[in-house]
């Protein structure tokens, strides 16, 4: 039977900490809190991988796919679908990541593939990987779901979250715009207009989307829940609803 290895969230925040610090230290930041993290110079210098765009032929919203040597990928080019094979440690992103308003998504993606790439080196048994985005409307088979939400593809993500979002750096935002280490929000899920005024500048800075900062800031257990009644009068609560930056 076939043994899976996985790193748990503990591990991920350790490797993606060092590997960071690593990073920080070659392009002489080491001790600097940089506003937001240059993910494709980390991927392109420190992972040394290669990072190219391509219409992806695939199904299911495929924005990236991590490349193993050997695995073929269909992509598109001059209008005809061909299959390609490329060199181990290729990151190929779909063209669509480039375009106006998704340089957030696009930034996540590579930070995902990344991921993959990490725990292939850690493990020492990298398979190709393909990025789907979830298409509500799309009708999924068992494998494609089974793909969708495998063990791999969470582990990614939460890798992805680390590298753009370290917690030194959310922590030094959050001190600064918000003079607190953690986030109020109330019994009723709101959050005051000052607080997510702040949280958007925040998600702005770091490059990220304000979703991807939300679950972040949970995960690192940042959020603390309070009654209505803790409610500062000066400032207005209202329920929060994520929007993409």
């Amino acid at each position: 039977m076939k043994s899976f290895k996985f790193m748990n969230n503990d591990e991920i925040e350790l490797t993606c900490s060092q590997m960071l610090d690593q990073y920080f230290s070659s392009i002489g930041a080491s001790n600097k809190v940089l506003p937001s993290v240059d993910i494709d110079s980390f991927v392109l210098n420190y992972l040394h991988c290669t990072v190219v765009y391509e219409s992806i032929a695939a199904k299911s919203n495929c924005l990236g796919f991590v490349s193993d040597g050997v695995t073929k990928i269909g992509i598109y080019r001059n209008g005809r679908k061909r299959d390609v094979v490329y060199d181990r440690d290729t990151i190929v992103l779909d063209k669509y990541l480039t375009t106006p308003g998704n340089e957030s998504k696009r930034r996540f993606v590579l930070g995902h593939e990344a991921g993959h790439v990490i725990t292939g080196r850690i493990y020492g048994n990298q398979a190709a990987y393909h990025n789907h985005a979830f298409d509500a409307e799309a009708n999924y088979n068992q494998q494609l779901l089974t793909d969708e939400f495998s063990i791999y593809e969470i582990q990614a993500d939460r890798i992805s979250a680390c590298l753009l979002m370290p917690k030194h750096i959310v922590l030094k935002y959050l001190e600064t715009y918000l003079n607190t280490h953690k986030v109020t929000r109330y019994e009723n899920y709101g959050i005051s207009k000052y607080d997510q005024s702040m949280l958007l500048r925040i998600a702005n800075e770091m490059k990220v989307s304000i979703t991807a900062l939300m679950i972040r800031l949970k995960e690192l257990n940042l959020i603390e829940v309070r009654p209505l009644s803790f409610q500062a009068e000066s400032k207005e609560v209202f329920p929060y609803e994520p929007q993409e930056i």
